[in-house]
């Protein structure tokens, strides 16, 4: 069976990254930046091509990517003994050891295999089977930090098997320590800067803040940090072909490219608790010097510019009547308008009825999800002056 990566050989190969729906864009532009080729992206996520040391790269670079994976093989399978006796016939010994622990993650499409959970354990049996014929032990499953995590998709007939080469998924940097009840994703914070189009010689403010994901995320992006320097340890580092020094080469050079650079970000919100939330992250992730947390409610700001970039991720209405929400989203509405003149507002929400109350006319439209919550992230020009005389740089969006 011809695998499509093979550690044993050097050079490029076909490397997958996943990401939130709505930000594909965005993430291929990321990989054209770090030096991707034949970049083709598709539902959810980017095709790209690149060596091991572009893997590592993208693992601690990317800022819109949850995970980073291998197509290893490609086969048909018309029943379970089919399956079995493919995945028996993968030298796996060319990945992975008989003392290494493994996971696998199953998704089917299929009229033949209709359980994820049975398919995964059947790619399990021929995986440790081949082992225990060949040395007499098998490798262990573990589901909290395997080794090897393989992901297991099958189309009707078209099995494709995966590695995944980040370990726990992206957005989880490890400078947040303390969160909200239902905190944005690292991820999709850093995709809502990119798409505003916000510009580190702009002011920014997030105007509810919550535990500051938003505004941090835009410091790191602003400062040219990775979001992989505060992880520990990535998938790829328990694999056999690990290359320590290609690793240390590489984050160093990206350690190296962090900016200092004057940047305005103000991080909001009303509540104190989780306020000093956002404090505790900002620190942690070293950006307490770009970010300034202000305690005060959003209908107190007043901005110390004419301009910049407003992000709001208000309530959503999940738990509040229909009346209080929509009155919410209108002060909020009458609050641009009064205050923000010369701005670009963003808002995230997935209330089409309260957005509906905000009184402005959306200029930009982007669907997205925040986790299972179909949202839209809408742009408001808050013209200061006529139409006319506000199309500058300054107010158009650029990613």
């Amino acid at each position: 069976m011809n695998l499509k990566y093979d550690y044993s050989k050097s050079g490029d190969f076909e490397i997958k990254v996943t990401t939130f729906f709505g930000l594909e864009e965005v993430l291929e532009k990321e990989l054209h930046q770090l030096g991707g080729k034949d970049i083709v992206p598709f539902k959810r996520g980017v095709s790209v091509v690149g060596d091991l040391g572009f893997l590592y790269k993208i693992n601690l670079c990317l800022h819109t990517a949850l995970k980073v994976i291998i197509p290893i093989v490609k086969f048909e399978a018309n029943n379970e003994q089919e399956l079995y006796d493919n995945i028996k016939l993968i030298e796996w010994e060319r990945f992975i050891s008989n003392t290494d622990t493994i996971m696998i993650e199953g998704v089917t499409n299929s009229e033949i295999f209709t359980h994820s959970l049975f398919v995964s354990q059947k790619v399990k049996d021929g995986i440790v089977d081949r082992f225990r014929e060949k040395t007499g032990s098998r490798p262990d499953v573990d589901l909290i930090h395997p080794a090897f995590k393989v992901y297991v998709h099958i189309f009707k007939n078209e099995v494709s098997l995966h590695l995944d080469s980040s370990g726990d998924p992206l957005y989880k940097r490890g400078y947040r320590s303390d969160i909200n009840e239902a905190p944005m994703k690292e991820v999709l914070a850093a995709g809502l800067v990119k798409l505003s189009g916000w510009e580190k010689h702009l002011q920014l403010i997030d105007g509810m803040c919550g535990a500051g994901t938003i505004a941090i995320e835009a410091a790191l992006w602003a400062n040219n940090i990775p979001p992989g320097y505060y992880r520990n340890e990535f998938g790829f580092m328990k694999w056999q072909n690990f290359d320590e020094t290609l690793y240390e080469t590489i984050y160093e050079s990206s350690i190296n490219k962090i900016k200092n650079e004057p940047v305005e970000i103000i991080a909001n919100d009303i509540d104190n608790p989780t306020l000093k939330k956002a404090i505790t992250n900002t620190k942690n992730a070293k950006v307490d010097d770009v970010v300034s947390c202000i305690n005060q409610s959003f209908f107190d700001i007043t901005p110390t510019r004419k301009g910049g970039v407003i992000i709001l991720n208000p309530p959503y209405g999940e738990r509040m009547p229909v009346t209080e929400i929509e009155k919410l989203y209108k002060e909020i509405g009458d609050k641009l308008k009064k205050d923000f003149k010369g701005f670009s507002a963003w808002i995230i929400s997935s209330s089409p009825e309260a957005i509906k109350s905000i009184g402005l006319r959306p200029s930009r439209r982007i669907h997205l999800f925040n986790g299972s919550l179909e949202c839209r992230f809408l742009k408001f020009d808050l013209y200061d002056g006529s139409k006319k005389a506000s199309k500058n740089p300054d107010t158009m969006t650029k990613y």
